[in-house]
């Protein structure tokens, strides 16, 4: 008796352990879903789609309030839940404003679905990143893909501040979500390994010149295509001068036009910069398509890259005023370090000069000065009296004899002088 009491006891006690719970779930409902990009916009997450993982997911709204219940993100899976009161019916919406939807909200909820499912419609860049060997534009199974960092950087059009990054794989494509704005993609800068973006040959190939492409957004066309291909950089650029007017010798502030041609002779493009050595003058003037390092007269750099096979022209008018400047000089360079010259020959032009003082003395001065010292001359030699010296008009006797009667008269008073005394 007492092991029959002590069985129904026990049954008892399970029954009412287990049926609370049951209760319990008989008072909420469960709303779950997956919040993914869904790249071919055909409402299936499939092939190809990314979940949204820790995002911002759902928004949940009691319709017979119109009261917010709660927001609920999604996890690491993508995915979100919600449990909620049974009862009220519920409106089930998805909360991301940077994207755009073919659904936007479950409406009139009131049981539990574990279907509620969200795909989000943004915009997604792919392509190939490789090492073009053989320059034909399509990846060989021999070409490599690199590993530098694919960049795509704007505004969503909410206004935040988008940076995302990703690396080629070994097949060498890659491939970016962005949402709704505007963004740039650019491709990383590989000089320090010996190579440069390859000229493009169709349209989908990033602007060499710029290293970017602005991703054109349009709700019909949510895929973009962006290639980099790479070769094996040839830098060269080759430097010629001009200077007018020309002239055997310059004088002191004489201002000339020194016009330098920096030409692209390699298959990257760059920006140079160059110099003018021992620089001994003023700097007046430059063209527009270069920019003075600060603080210099000499040092500047080329505003743009210039493309292979294209050069450029930059004009620089200088004042003389040293006579120490014998040779205008210049020297290009660029991206020391980074991207070396395969041709330094070609790199430096020197064209000698001469500059001299400005001259003090004219012949007109010249002339005025040496007629009266030849006209003088012959004179001083006609009025001459053999004694070399130059004649006044009178002769000299005259003062001679004048001298002797007041010698005389003196001596004679000094005479009778005396005989008075004695």
């Amino acid at each position: 008796m007492k092991n029959v009491f002590a069985v129904t006891l026990t049954a008892a006690l399970v029954l009412a352990a287990t049926g609370a719970p049951a209760f319990a779930q008989d008072e909420t409902i469960t709303v779950e879903g997956l919040v993914y990009l869904d790249r071919n916009a055909n409402r299936t997450f499939d092939a190809g789609d990314s979940i949204r993982a820790n995002g911002v997911g759902v928004r949940v709204t009691n319709t017979d309030t119109n009261e917010t219940v709660g927001d609920f993100g999604t996890g690491a899976d993508g995915r979100y839940r919600a449990v909620l009161p049974k009862g009220p019916t519920y409106s089930v919406a998805i909360w991301e404003l940077e994207y755009s939807f073919n659904r936007v909200s479950y409406d009139s909820v009131t049981e539990s679905r574990t279907d509620a499912d969200f795909n989000l419609l943004g915009h997604v860049v792919t392509g190939t990143s490789f090492v073009d060997t053989n320059g034909d534009g399509v990846k060989q199974a021999g070409e490599k893909s690199h590993q530098g960092g694919i960049k795509a950087s704007g505004k969503a059009s909410g206004g935040r501040a988008v940076e995302l990054e990703t690396q080629a794989g070994e097949d060498g494509t890659y491939s970016l979500d962005l949402p709704n704005g505007e963004f740039t993609v650019t491709a990383p800068d590989l000089t320090a390994n010996g190579l440069t973006l390859a000229e493009p040959k169709t349209a989908d190939d990033i602007d060499w010149l710029t290293g970017s492409r602005k991703i054109q957004q349009m709700l019909d066309n949510r895929t973009h295509r962006v290639d980099l291909r790479y070769v094996e950089a040839k830098a060269d650029m080759a430097l010629a001068s001009a200077i007018t007017p020309v002239k055997d010798t310059y004088t002191l502030g004489d201002q000339i036009d020194l016009k330098l041609t920096l030409s692209n002779k390699g298959n990257a493009p760059v920006a140079p910069t160059f110099v003018l050595g021992s620089f001994s003058a003023k700097l007046l003037s430059h063209s527009d398509n270069v920019t003075l390092r600060p603080g210099t007269d000499e040092d500047f750099t080329v505003n743009d890259k210039i493309l292979p096979g294209k050069q450029i022209e930059v004009a620089l008018k200088i004042e003389l005023n040293d006579v120490t400047y014998t040779e205008v000089h210049a020297m290009t360079r660029f991206s020391f370090g980074r991207l070396p010259d395969v041709d330094r020959k070609n790199n430096v032009v020197s064209t000698p000069i001469k500059v001299a003082e400005k001259s003090t003395a004219t012949p007109t001065t010249t002339e005025t000065t040496a007629a009266p010292t030849t006209t003088t001359t012959p004179a001083v030699a006609k009025a001459g009296n053999k004694s070399g010296l130059a004649s006044t008009g009178a002769s000299p006797l005259g003062f001679l004899g004048l001298g002797s009667l007041l010698l005389a008269a003196g001596l004679g008073a000094f005479f009778m002088a005396r005989r008075r005394r004695s």
